[in-house]
């Protein structure tokens, strides 16, 4: 692994991390997810997981100082698609590992364990799973339905009038992938931001009021075919942007045009 500390200036040394090991386990038990990485946003330190085929999840940790820990165990149930994982500012580690028959949201706790804090009973399609920060010390997780590919957001219920949560839909029916968010300031409002690739090879984005899933969202369609991966962000100047690469890989980047309302944006830009 290598660390970037500052946008645009070179990467630090590389340092390796190996492999995680269960004790006792077979040969064939070999990595089949990871490396994943989070970083915790109130001290800097970092977190790579990683998931063995019959093992379970491990997970490798650098303090703030630099200093690396060795593999641990965050269960060792094993999870044959790839797992999403959050940091909240100020909250816990939170992996949201999936299976065939669903989803189990394991939380860190004060000891360097982790407990089982939520099992949900839903299909999911595989690799498609992602999480936000959408509230103090709370995440939202968004998936696929198998049925149409339509997205689907999840949050652990408040248990107060309006708060939202457990399954809520969120339509992009057709697209591909896991969705990539961040949340933005549009029209004024607190905006949960998704982009997606389409069934058509287009990159659509859609938006709603943050931790208001019930009120409905939009989607927008960015001109181009055969474009793919797109991943969303807020720029310095508070646009939206989207990044994504088409047929030949290369790197493309469309703006939200400060002068329009909503979620309109200029044309494609390729990178270098």
């Amino acid at each position: 692994m290598a660390t970037q500390f500052q946008t645009g200036r070179a990467l630090a040394g590389w340092h390796a991390l190996g492999a995680p090991k269960a004790a006792g386990a077979a040969p064939d038990d070999t990595l089949v997810h990871g490396p994943l990485i989070v970083v915790n946003p109130a001290v800097g330190s970092v977190h790579v997981l990683a998931s063995l085929r019959h093992s379970g999840v491990f997970r490798r940790s650098r303090n703030p100082d630099g200093i690396w820990g060795g593999w641990k165990p965050v269960t060792d149930r094993a999870y044959p698609s790839e797992p999403g994982v959050v940091m909240t500012e100020g909250g816990p580690l939170e992996v949201l590992a999936t299976g065939p028959g669903g989803a189990d949201r394991w939380v860190g706790t004060s000891n360097g364990r982790f407990e089982l804090a939520d099992s949900i009973g839903t299909p999911i399609v595989a690799g498609t799973v992602t999480a936000h920060e959408t509230g103090p010390k709370r995440a939202t997780y968004f998936w696929r339905y198998p049925g149409d590919g339509s997205l689907v957001a999840w949050r652990r219920p408040q248990g107060q009038p309006g708060a939202g949560g457990g399954l809520m839909p969120l339509g992009g029916a057709g697209g591909t992938g896991a969705p990539s968010v961040t949340r933005a300031l549009v029209g004024g409002y607190d905006c949960t931001v998704l982009a997606q690739t389409s069934l058509e090879g287009a990159v659509e984005v859609a938006a709603y009021v943050t931790e208001n899933e019930g009120y409905g969202m939009w989607w927008a369609r960015i001109e181009g075919l055969g474009i793919q991966s797109p991943q969303v962000a807020v720029d310095g100047a508070g646009r939206i942007v989207v990044a994504a690469l088409d047929k030949e890989g290369d790197l493309l980047v469309a703006r939200q045009d400060p002068g329009q309302e909503g979620l309109v944006f200029g044309p494609w830009g390729r990178v270098g």
